[in-house]
């Protein structure tokens, strides 16, 4: 045996698990997606979470029912995964990643819903589709950079992308950044950019999604929970560090820098 633990966190527990990929209480993003997820366990969100024999997490697995998604998906009566994440040390342990994908499965056929669905891609900031598809999962749609892979127990409706071709015209008067806590890495990046963007003399209007409904219905991207838009032209759909700010002011707005 590997000593691997397998434990469901609800907001009991929280307290003892941490938050996920964050563990430092000090990082400016813990607050907010403590707040965020205290919010969140209401809509049914869970972690899966693997600790090793010293109490320590090894992996972990974020998931939603599909109608409180943090995503522009449609996914009612899917079980929705936010995130899936193996530390350096899980991954010694060798096979969490499936473990984790095969408990939330069981976790869906106890809740009788049609399945589990997560977005996937190839591209940074997301988890790929292959340990997925390894695991009985199949891509049932693709939107950009991004796929939609499904694990089917149920017949009925699959999961889907929202149409969101209309949403960059939401922020066509300067730049913007539309975020949301869930990722708790993101307000660093809130905040790196909003000083920047001040140093320059750029005026960021900055807008954080709040609700689940939100985040699937204004988002200007799919990844939904970060947006960086520059008269009505996204710049990234991602996490981006002062250096890469830098250069999207260079290359991207004529900022000189």
């Amino acid at each position: 045996m590997d000593g691997a633990a397998l434990q469901k966190v609800g907001p009991d527990e929280l307290s003892t698990c941490g938050i996920g990929c964050l563990a430092d209480s000090d990082h400016i993003g813990h607050r907010g997606k403590v707040a965020w997820l205290q919010a969140r366990f209401d809509e049914g969100l869970r972690f899966l979470l693997f600790r090793g024999e010293d109490g320590k997490p090894l992996a972990f697995l974020e998931y939603v029912p599909g109608e409180s998604a943090w995503r522009p998906v449609r996914a009612d009566r899917w079980l929705f995964v936010h995130c899936l994440w193996v530390y350096a040390r899980g991954k010694k342990v060798g096979g969490l990643g499936s473990r984790l994908i095969e408990a939330v499965i069981d976790e869906a056929r106890k809740a009788k819903t049609r399945g589990v669905a997560a977005m996937v891609s190839d591209g940074p900031w997301m988890v790929g589709r292959d340990i997925f598809l390894k695991n009985g999962f199949d891509e049932v749609a693709e939107a950009d950079r991004f796929q939609m892979v499904a694990h089917r127990l149920e017949e009925g409706a699959p999961p889907r992308f929202r149409d969101i071709s209309e949403n960059l015209a939401r922020y066509d008067d300067g730049l913007h950044l539309v975020f949301s806590a869930q990722c708790p890495m993101l307000p660093k990046s809130v905040h790196d950019v909003s000083e920047m963007a001040a140093e320059h003399g750029l005026d960021l209007h900055v807008h954080e999604l709040s609700t689940p409904r939100e985040a699937q219905t204004e988002s200007p991207s799919y990844y939904g929970v970060f947006n960086l838009v520059w008269n009505g032209r996204l710049l990234s759909d991602h996490y981006v560090s002062k250096g890469r700010f830098r250069n999207i002011l260079r290359k991207e707005i004529g900022a000189d820098v």
